[in-house]
Order: C-alpha cells, then sequence, then structure tokens
C-alpha cells in the first residue's frame, strides 16, 4: 500500500475529490441532507482556489480529500481563534476507511499547522460522525464542549488538539 497525502494540484480531477467528500458524508447514517450545503461538499475546485485542499492518493487512486483552513482569515474558518488552524470537508472513499488514511491526512494538518506557528487546531465534526470523532480522539483531540454549535438543529461537536 502505498500513500501519498499531499496539497491538491493542477490535473487532480475535482469532481472526484468533490465526489469523495460527499459519498463519506452521505454514508453517515442520519446525515442531513441539505441540496446547498452538500453541493458545497462538492466544490473542490472553487475551494483550491481560496485556500489549501489535501488529497490522499492510494496506490495512484484518489481516494481521499480535506480542506485546509490555516488561521481565522480564510474564508472557510469556522473558530474565531488567532492561534488555530482548522480543516473541513474531509472525506475518505468508504472502500479504504479505517486502513490509516485518514490519519495521515489528519496528521499532515497539524504537522502543516505545527510548522506555520499555530498554537492549536480546531474542528468540528457531526454527531453522526463516530469514527472520525474516535479518530481524532486516539490522535490526541480533546473534546471542546465549550465551542459546539448548533446549526438549525444539526449538532457540530468541536475538538481541540494542542500543538
Amino acid at each position: 500500500m502505498s500513500l501519498v497525502v499531499r496539497p491538491y494540484a493542477a490535473g487532480d480531477d475535482a469532481r472526484a475529490a468533490g465526489a469523495i467528500v460527499q459519498q463519506a458524508y452521505f454514508a453517515l447514517p442520519g446525515y442531513p441532507r441539505d441540496d446547498e450545503y452538500d453541493e458545497v461538499l462538492g466544490a473542490v475546485a472553487q475551494r483550491a482556489a481560496e485556500t489549501e485542499v489535501l488529497v490522499g492518493v492510494l496506490d495512484g487512486r484518489l481516494v481521499a480529500c480535506l480542506t485546509y483552513v490555516p488561521d481565522q482569515h480564510s474564508p472557510h474558518a469556522e473558530f474565531d481563534d488567532d492561534g488555530a488552524a482548522s480543516f473541513r470537508y474531509f472525506g475518505v472513499d468508504p472502500s479504504v476507511q479505517g486502513t490509516g488514511v485518514g490519519e495521515a491526512m489528519v496528521q499532515w494538518c497539524l504537522d502543516r499547522a505545527r510548522g506555520d506557528g499555530r498554537a492549536r487546531m480546531r474542528i468540528h465534526t457531526l454527531e453522526t460522525m463516530p469514527a472520525a470523532q474516535r479518530l481524532y480522539l486516539r490522535m490526541g483531540f480533546e473534546r471542546d464542549t465549550d465551542h459546539d454549535e448548533d446549526w438549525d438543529g444539526i449538532k457540530g461537536l468541536a475538538f481541540v488538539y494542542h500543538l
């Protein structure tokens, strides 16, 4: 198994990357479908023009995608925290979930944030994402209930990793 985690490049298939994110969300039991947000999940090319998008390529096949949010000034920032980076719109192809791809993607973000001098990594995940929650806790993230969100009945659970 040869996994490469790297920034999205011009030759990458933005539609395929967006479809991976969408499929990962749509596969969640009880995922609250919303046409507008579902479209945002797939809009990798647009996000890549605004911030850094990361892909995971396993044995030459695109299998994961997320959007790295370097600081609170990014158009994709969810946290008002001058010392924090974040990531969003994270999806791993269901056929390779549980193989370490997600962990490698998160580790890239942690390393990047540390290299950029960030003090924290802040993220939200949904209640319907227990596998992601287990991954984050296993990697050293802590629950941060003070920053939980409620988006029209959809609960965003906050996590923080102190770099």
